[in-house]
């Protein structure tokens, strides 16, 4: 099973107490004794103090729990509590998963495929658009003209001055960002719609 990489986030005793369900921090020393849990040195006010990183403190008790004989679980009740932190545990970083993923989509360091595609066919519609107008505003300088080649010549300009504004076309992440929050507005409306 892969590592869980956390944010450090130091806890006092009676935190951890409160959060594995024990009655004392007595039990907290116990199992930090025993090597169960671990503390680190942190700085507070310019003197250093005894923490727990929460998340690796919970993941280390759950996997001591597992590791005892079944015998030595004890009771279901103890098991649903295990399975429980757990579970919260991996909601949370999903939760935080996605918050960071809405965060840099928000940043503009990130675009939903549906975004980017909307784009896309943006400016493929300006170029389709670009392209039909051209017989129209060719056809009376192409007909006023007698040989091919000057025909040539017109036509060919028409298509340098497309191909010329095509080239200045540039990412504009003010628009990117607009469409998500655009879609962002839509998809909180129809949540609250559905609640």
């Amino acid at each position: 099973m892969p590592e869980i990489a956390f944010e450090e986030n130091y806890v006092d005793v009676k935190f951890i107490k409160r959060v594995l369900g024990f009655e004392s921090v007595r039990r907290v020393q116990q199992l930090t004794q025993d090597g169960v849990l671990n503390t680190c040195e942190v700085k507070v006010g310019g003197r250093k103090v005894s923490r727990y990183d929460l998340c690796p403190s919970v993941l280390s008790y759950i996997k001591y729990l597992k590791a005892r004989p079944a015998k030595a679980q004890g009771n279901l009740k103890e098991q649903k509590i295990i399975e429980k932190m757990q579970a919260e545990i991996d909601f949370k970083s999903a939760k935080a998963k996605m918050a960071e993923i809405e965060l840099d989509e928000l940043a503009g360091h990130m675009h939903a495929a549906e975004d980017v595609e909307k784009m896309t066919a943006d400016l493929c519609l300006a170029v389709r658009s670009m392209l039909l107008a051209l017989p129209g505003q060719l056809a009376v300088d192409v007909a006023a003209v007698g040989t091919a080649t000057e025909a040539q010549v017109i036509i060919k300009d028409a298509v340098c001055h497309i191909l010329d504004e095509l080239s200045r076309y540039e990412y504009d992440p003010k628009e990117y960002r607009r469409r998500v929050l655009e879609r962002k507005e839509w998809q909180d409306a129809s949540e609250e719609s559905s609640e």
